[in-house]
């Protein structure tokens, strides 16, 4: 059994497909294919069931990936002991976060880890939640940063998953809305006004009063805000992530607490749990949480 033959296994798993695999280790397909027939042979299992659609792991083989994922993850962590000792820490490092944080403390806590290792190369997605669970469980970022309602939780097993901090979802209104010198808006209010959407979970919570007058889905998009501010449909965001919006400091645009249901979220933290988490990645960690003591 050799380490590579386990690398190939982790990665055919990862991207269901042996000949994605060898794309993205730079190996060729026959290589790859008969490292792991051998190494099918040395075990007595078969660990991939294979198709014209890819491979798919056997029960068996999804037991000894998770043992070799732990077994890489040592390999990469003992590796890392040794070059990063006494030395400036170096690669990459890739993280893929919701509009909300990326527009609120990360850019604080990206900026301050950059001034302590620019060696280390960054590498920053904007993505939203369901984008970003399968970039990392497909590998392709270190970390996610997501936001959950409080009466979801992420279960998949193979993330490890960390709170950040408790945040709530607001409703932004235009200056001239006639909302605006509101404090707070119902939910039912909002159910009966066009609204601009791009979340399953507000468009379940708001189908409990109506059909919501979706006017459109936008994301957190410059265009959305304007259309906000001129008044032509409102508009939902973590209130983190208006504390630095320009529409909100300048007065154009309004936030309201959303009452007669729960809006809490929470942020977190995701990572694959049996990939071995680089010191460039908790250094990292370390200094969003110290920005987010801050906020």
């Amino acid at each position: 059994m050799r380490i590579e033959q386990l690398l190939y296994m982790i990665e055919i798993n990862q991207t269901g497909s042996i000949s994605l695999a060898a794309e993205k280790l730079h190996v060729s397909q026959p290589n790859i294919s008969q490292a792991i027939v051998s190494l099918e042979e040395e075990l007595g299992v078969k660990l991939f069931n294979r198709s014209r659609f890819g491979a798919a792991p056997t029960e068996e083989g999804k037991l000894i990936i998770s043992k070799a994922e732990e077994i890489i993850s040592k390999v990469e962590e003992l590796r890392e002991s040794v070059n990063h000792h006494d030395k400036e820490l170096t690669g990459v490092l890739s993280i893929a976060s919701v509009p909300s944080l990326c527009l609120s403390v990360l850019p604080g806590a990206l900026a301050i880890f950059k001034g302590k290792h620019p060696e280390v190369e960054l590498e920053m997605l904007e993505l939203d939640y369901q984008q970003i669970k399968q970039e990392v469980l497909s590998g392709n970022v270190d970390m996610g940063l997501i936001a959950l309602s409080k009466q979801h939780e992420e279960n998949n097993k193979q993330l490890t998953v960390e709170k950040l901090m408790d945040n709530r979802i607001m409703a932004c209104v235009g200056k001239n809305s006639p909302f605006a010198h509101r404090t707070s808006i119902s939910i039912e209010e909002l159910a009966n006004q066009p609204i601009l959407l791009n979340s399953e979970y507000l468009i379940e919570k708001l189908k409990k009063y109506g059909e919501p007058n979706i006017l459109f889905k936008l994301g957190n998009s410059e265009a959305a805000k304007r259309v906000i501010a001129e008044g032509i449909a409102i508009g939902f965001y973590t209130e983190l992530g208006l504390k630095y919006d320009p529409y909100i400091l300048t007065g154009n645009t309004i936030a309201l607490e959303i009452t007669g249901e729960d809006m809490d979220v929470v942020f977190c933290s995701i990572r694959l749990k049996n990939r071995h988490q680089s010191i460039a990645s908790r250094e990292f960690a370390k200094e969003l949480k110290a920005i987010i003591a801050l906020n």
